[in-house]
């Protein structure tokens, strides 16, 4: 089973983009390189939202080249949907496939700090796609 796990939106200015989905409701978090941000005096490099029923983060440039290195990487503007496998082998299996039928693979499976591994594969028109699951437990 797959399912949408977050929408991230990389974003020109952080603080501008946070004040605009807080009109609309949303409530943030900090988070950094080390994960979660220990709050608003620590450098904020992305600020996560679960009030929608789907995890919003926005991150800026930075942020997101940190963890998307690819050239060309994430850019303003430029949405990228994650979706939850329910394994680690269900994830490097996904990723064989598609490099197998071709498919461009912008970051190889990797074990990320936040706990999850993580990959990005590009769609047929150019979205990217963050792919995440459970850490192995072997």
């Amino acid at each position: 089973m797959v399912a949408v796990a977050q929408v991230n939106l990389v974003v020109a200015d952080l603080e501008r983009s946070r004040d605009f989905y807080r009109r609309l409701g949303l409530t943030f978090r900090a988070r950094n390189r080390q994960a979660e941000g220990r709050g608003e005096q620590d450098r904020v490099e992305a600020w996560v939202s679960d009030d929608a029923g789907v995890t919003i983060v926005l991150h800026s440039p930075e942020f997101a080249a940190w963890w998307d290195p690819s050239n060309p990487g994430p850019m303003a503007g430029g949405p990228q949907v994650d979706l939850e496998l329910a394994s680690a082998d269900e994830l490097e299996s996904a990723v064989d496939r598609l490099g197998a039928a071709g498919a461009t693979i912008a970051k190889q499976p990797t074990d990320m700090p936040w706990g999850q591994r993580f990959a990005i594969v590009v769609d047929p028109d150019g979205y990217r796609i963050g792919l995440k699951a459970p850490l192995s437990t072997d």
